[in-house]
C-alpha cells in the first residue's frame, strides 16, 4: 500500500466516528452497508454507488448533496450520473438521504462517497526539448543539470532512464535525474550531443507492467576552453594521453648572395601562418622574431618575412619565429624559417637540344633504358650546359620529369622507365634545374612505346598444307583458315591422323614468326657468317702465300752475298772503274740494261724478289737517297765470308732499318767508270749517314711511295752505250 491509500484510510476512519451516532437513529427505516462509501473515479455513466436497505412501504429522498448534481436515486439505488474525477474533486461527496413512513418518525441518511484515486496519467515533461552547455574537460561525475517530469496522479512516484550515445553522460539514481558527466569531453572531437531522456510510473527494475511513460531530447552543446596553443599550418596532429598536438617541421626559403628581394619571401610548404589550437575560440594570432635580425623583418599581423637589406653572410640563414594570441599571450608556439643563400649566377643551366627523341619497347621492363632509335642500343642521353662553368659542365644539376611519373632520369641525363605503360607516343616535358639556386631550363620529349613481341606460355602448334607440325613458343598471325593447335608437349610429324582432315593453305598474308624473325632475317644472318668466312679464308691464304715468298727471299740474299764476294775480286780487292746498280729502283720496264750472262741471271732473279715484295706490300717506308762514297778498310774477302756465315736480310727494299744484319747498296748518283773510284759495298747499320756540304736537297717521296730526288736519279749503268757496259762488266766478272 501506498501513501496515498494510507492517508485515505486514515482520512476514512475519522470520518466514520464523527457520523456513527447520525447513522444509528435512521437505522430502523432504512441503512446502507457502509456509510463512507469508496468509488472509484472515471467511472461510467448511471454507475451504482450504493444501495439501500429499507423497511416496506418506506420512501426515500434525496435532501441534501455537496456538490449538488452528481448523484439520483433509482428506487433503492444510488447512482452517479456523471463521471467523477479524484484530480477535478478530490474530497469526499455528501449526499443525504431521507427516509419516511406513515406513522413513523422519518429517518435520515448522511452519506459520505469517497473517490478512488487510480492511475490515469502520464508522466510529462515541461519541454520537449532541452538545451545546455557544458564546458570541455570537465572532471568526471561533475553535474552539469536536473531534468524532471510532473504526474497528475497524486503521489505517484516518477522514475528515469538516460540513453547518451557513447555514455559520455549518466543520472545519479533512477529516482533522481541529476545528469553527471561520465567520460572527458573534447570540443575538437565532439561539438555536440544528442541525449534522451525517459520516465515512467513504475521502478525501473520492476516487472509490473509500465502503466504511463514520457520522454524528452536532452542537446548538450560542448563549449571550447582556451586549453591549446596556437598551431603552425600545415601541421600533423597527433593525440598523446587524451591530449591533441599539432607538428610543423619549418619552413624553408631560399635568398640571393647578392641584391635586395621587393615583398613577401616566398617559403616551403607554404607562408607562414598559425592558427588558434582552440578551434571554437579561434583568437587572433601575432608574429614576431625572438632575437632581432637586421636583414630580415616579420609582419606582427600576417607572418610575411621581408628583407631589409642584402644579406652580406654565407647561409644557412636560421630564424626563430613566435606565434602568441593577442588577447591571452600565455598561449604561444615557436617554429623556425631557415634560408638558403643562393650564389647569383650569369647563366642558367641549358639543354643542348630544344626538343629529345626516344624509343622503348612495351614489354621492356621497369628501370629500362629508354633509346635513341628503334634498332639501335644506345640509350638516348639528354644533356645541358651551363656557360658559368668554364667547361660548360655544373655538377650542381638535376633532370625531372614535370608532370609525369612515367619516366625518370638520372643525375647522368638517361632516361629509365619507371613503370609499364601501352604502346603509344608520349609527349612530355622536361626541366632541368640549378640545385644551388633553383635556375631551370625546359626541353620537349617525345617517347615512342613500341609494341613488345607477344609470347605464350604455352607451346603453340600451327599445321599447314603440306601436314608438317611446327611446334615452338610461337608468335602467329593468322588471317586465313590455318588451323592452330595449342599442345604441352612438342611433337614433329608429316602426317596427320585423319587424312581427309581439310588443311587451308598460309597465304602471303599469314604472317609466321618463330623467335621474333622472320625468314628473310635469317638468311641476312647466313649471308653476313658466309662473308666472314670467306675473309678469313683469304686471309689464310695471303698468310701462307707471304711465308712462302719469305722463304724464296732468302735463298736469294744468298746468291746476292755469293755476287757481291765476286765483286770484291778476292784477295786483289775491288774492281776499279765498275759501276754498280742498287736493283730495289730499277724500273720494271727497263729490262735490257745488262746483257751478261750472269749479269742477267742474277737481274732475273732480283727482279722477281722485287715484284714479289710489291705486291706483298712489304716495303712501303721512303729511305733518304743521299749518301757519299764510302770506303771500306777491310779485306772484301774477308768481309763476304762473315756476311755468309752471319744471317744477312734482303736488300731489296726501300726502307733504312737499324736491324741488326741488314746490307743494302746506295748510290748517291751515276758514277763515270773513267774516274776509277772505288767502290765498297759496307754492312747498313741504320745510322743516319753524313751527307756532303753541297748536297743540302732533300729527297722526297712520289705519290706511289718511290723515291725521287731534285738530281736525276742514278741510273744502273753509265750513260755510254749498253755495249761498252756489258763489256766493262764481263772483264770485271
Amino acid at each position: 500500500m501506498d501513501l496515498r491509500h494510507k492517508s485515505f484510510a486514515l482520512f476514512f476512519g475519522l470520518l466514520m466516528v464523527l457520523t456513527l451516532s447520525k447513522f444509528s437513529e435512521g437505522q430502523s427505516l432504512c441503512s446502507v452497508n457502509d456509510q463512507f462509501i469508496l468509488f472509484k473515479e472515471n467511472n461510467t455513466l448511471n454507475a451504482v454507488v450504493t444501495t439501500l436497505t429499507t423497511e416496506a412501504d418506506v420512501s426515500v429522498s434525496i435532501t441534501n448533496e455537496k456538490p449538488p448534481g452528481l448523484f439520483e436515486l433509482n428506487g433503492l439505488d444510488l447512482i452517479a450520473i456523471t463521471v467523477l474525477d479524484y484530480e477535478t474533486f478530490n474530497t469526499p461527496y455528501e449526499v443525504d438521504i431521507e427516509c419516511t413512513k406513515d406513522g413513523s418518525s422519518p429517518a435520515k441518511l448522511n452519506l459520505r462517497i469517497i473517490l478512488e484515486n487510480i492511475n490515469d496519467n502520464p508522466p510529462v515533461f515541461d519541454e520537449s526539448e532541452y538545451a545546455i552547455n557544458v564546458a570541455e574537460l570537465l572532471k568526471v561525475d561533475t553535474s552539469v543539470a536536473r531534468i524532471t517530469a510532473t504526474d497528475a496522479d497524486e503521489g505517484d512516484q516518477l522514475y528515469y532512464r538516460l540513453d547518451a550515445p557513447e555514455g559520455e553522460f549518466d543520472l545519479e539514481a533512477s529516482f533522481n535525474p541529476n545528469i553527471l558527466v561520465k567520460k572527458r569531453l573534447d570540443y575538437e572531437k565532439v561539438k555536440q550531443i544528442t541525449m534522451t531522456l525517459f520516465v515512467q510510473d513504475t521502478p525501473i527494475s520492476s516487472t509490473e507492467t509500465v502503466s504511463h511513460t514520457s520522454s524528452t531530447t536532452i542537446k548538450v552543446n560542448i563549449v571550447d576552453v582556451d586549453n591549446r596553443p596556437p598551431w603552425f599550418q600545415p601541421c600533423t596532429t597527433i593525440e598523446n594521453d587524451n591530449s591533441i598536438m599539432c607538428i610543423n617541421t619549418g619552413y624553408t626559403g631560399t635568398v640571393n648572395s647578392t641584391g635586395l628581394a621587393t615583398g613577401p619571401l616566398p617559403l616551403e610548404p607554404g607562408p607562414i601562418l598559425a592558427i588558434d589550437g582552440d578551434a571554437g575560440i579561434n583568437e587572433a594570432i601575432g608574429y614576431k622574431f625572438l632575437a632581432d635580425n637586421p636583414t630580415f623583418e616579420i609582419n606582427s599581423d600576417t607572418g610575411s618575412i621581408t628583407m631589409v637589406k642584402p644579406v652580406n653572410q654565407e647561409g644557412p640563414i636560421v630564424l626563430s619565429v613566435m606565434a602568441y594570441q593577442k588577447q591571452n599571450t600565455d598561449q604561444y608556439a615557436t617554429n623556425t624559417v631557415t634560408f638558403t643563400v643562393r650564389m647569383t649566377t650569369n647563366h642558367p643551366p641549358k639543354f643542348l637540344d630544344p626538343s629529345y627523341e626516344g624509343f622503348i619497347s612495351e614489354d621492356a621492363g621497369v628501370n629500362s633504358l629508354v633509346m635513341e632509335s628503334k634498332t639501335s642500343n644506345k640509350p638516348l642521353r639528354v644533356q645541358a650546359t651551363d656557360d658559368d662553368f668554364v667547361n660548360g659542365v655544373n655538377p650542381n644539376i638535376a633532370f625531372e620529369v614535370i608532370d609525369g611519373s612515367d619516366f625518370y632520369i638520372t643525375l647522368e641525363g638517361f632516361i629509365l622507365l619507371a613503370k609499364e605503360i601501352p604502346f603509344g607516343t608520349l609527349n612530355l616535358q622536361m626541366r632541368v634545374v640549378d640545385k644551388t639556386n633553383g635556375e631551370s631550363d625546359t626541353a620537349s620529349l617525345t617517347i615512342e612505346v613500341t609494341p613488345g613481341i607477344p609470347t605464350t606460355t604455352a607451346v603453340t602448334t600451327i599445321t599447314t598444307t603440306d601436314q608438317t607440325t611446327i611446334t615452338d613458343q610461337t608468335t602467329v598471325k593468322i588471317t586465313d583458315q590455318t588451323t592452330v593447335k595449342t599442345t604441352d608437349q612438342i611433337t614433329d610429324s608429316t602426317t596427320t591422323s585423319d587424312p581427309d582432315a581439310h588443311t587451308s593453305p598460309i597465304t602471303g598474308d599469314q604472317q609466321l614468326r618463330f623467335g621474333g624473325y622472320k625468314a628473310e632475317d635469317m638468311a641476312a644472318l647466313g649471308g653476313s657468317l658466309a662473308v666472314v668466312i670467306i675473309l678469313c679464308l683469304v686471309g689464310i691464304g695471303l698468310l701462307a702465300y707471304r711465308v712462302k715468298s719469305h722463304n724464296s727471299n732468302w735463298k736469294k740474299i744468298s746468291e746476292v752475298s755469293v755476287f757481291r764476294s765476286n765483286l770484291g775480286g778476292g784477295s786483289g780487292g775491288p774492281k776499279e772503274g765498275v759501276q754498280y746498280v742498287n736493283e730495289s729502283f730499277r724500273h720494271d720496264d727497263d729490262t735490257e740494261s745488262v746483257k751478261s750472262g750472269l749479269a742477267a741471271d742474277l737481274e732475273k732473279k732480283l727482279e722477281s724478289g722485287v715484284r714479289s715484295a710489291e705486291e706483298q706490300k712489304i716495303s712501303t717506308a721512303s729511305v733518304p737517297q743521299k749518301t757519299s762514297n764510302i770506303r771500306a778498310a777491310s779485306d772484301s774477302s774477308s768481309l763476304a765470308s762473315a756476311d755468309i756465315e752471319k744471317e744477312v736480310k734482303p736488300i731489296l727494299t726501300k726502307e733504312r732499318r737499324a736491324e741488326d744484319g741488314y746490307k743494302a747498296v746506295w748510290f748517291k748518283q751515276d758514277i763515270d767508270p773513267n774516274t776509277k773510284e772505288d767502290v765498297v759495298i759496307i754492312p747498313d747499320t741504320g745510322e743516319p749517314v753524313d751527307h756532303d756540304d753541297d748536297d743540302d736537297d732533300d729527297d722526297d717521296e712520289d705519290d706511289e711511295g718511290n723515291l725521287k730526288t731534285d738530281k736525276e736519279p742514278a741510273r744502273r749503268y753509265s750513260k755510254d752505250s749498253d755495249s761498252e757496259n756489258e763489256e766493262r762488266l764481263t772483264s770485271d766478272l
